[in-house]
């Protein structure tokens, strides 16, 4: 009998492939995590999966608001849970909406032109979800930002390329 060393090395480069794929790194810090408070206005949060034609209507179209997309399958063998991949706002010095922020990225050249955005709708798009929490009209965008720095700045969700602060950006920079 005569080893296959082509097949094998196929066999160990597929996997490699399919591991690598899939693989991306989450900061989980649990002094910041413990330390992130209540946001100083309310936020009631709500769920769609994504790119589903027939859950677009659910997403507000004359509200502002914080979003995230969210890796999550519902699986009966195990709790509820997720991985936060993204958060972000409708309404960054705008009266732009939630639904007209998602539409963003159901538009190919729009996701084309942001690699990590890009990578995570094409790798998880059959478990990714969008969540959205809709802010009152009185919320300022300054206060929007705000909230969106805290929470990238506290979760560091892997696809989230600047919208932390100056501190978190140089830790990140300096260990990619």
């Amino acid at each position: 009998m005569t080893l296959d060393l082509a097949r094998i090395r196929a066999t160990r480069d597929a996997a490699a492939e399919t591991v690598q794929r899939y693989q991306i790194i989450f900061t989980l810090n649990a002094d910041r995590i413990a330390s992130l408070g209540p946001p100083s206005f309310p936020l009631h949060w709500e769920s769609i999966k994504f790119d589903d034609p027939a859950q677009i209507g659910n997403i507000p179209n004359n509200k502002r608001g914080v979003y995230a997309f969210v890796v999550a399958a519902h699986a009966s063998a195990l709790p509820t849970h997720g991985y936060i991949m993204y958060i972000g706002i409708a309404g960054r010095r705008s009266a732009r909406s939630l639904r007209a922020r998602y539409r963003d990225y159901l538009n190919t050249n729009k996701v084309l032109e942001r690699p990590e955005v890009m990578r995570m709708i094409a790798t998880w798009h059959d478990v990714l979800r969008f969540f959205y929490a809709p802010v009152d009209n009185k919320i300022t965008s300054a206060q929007l930002e705000s909230l969106e720095r805290a929470l990238n700045t506290v979760w560091m969700p892997p696809c989230v390329e600047r919208d932390v602060d100056a501190a978190t950006r140089a830790m990140q920079k300096a260990f990619p």
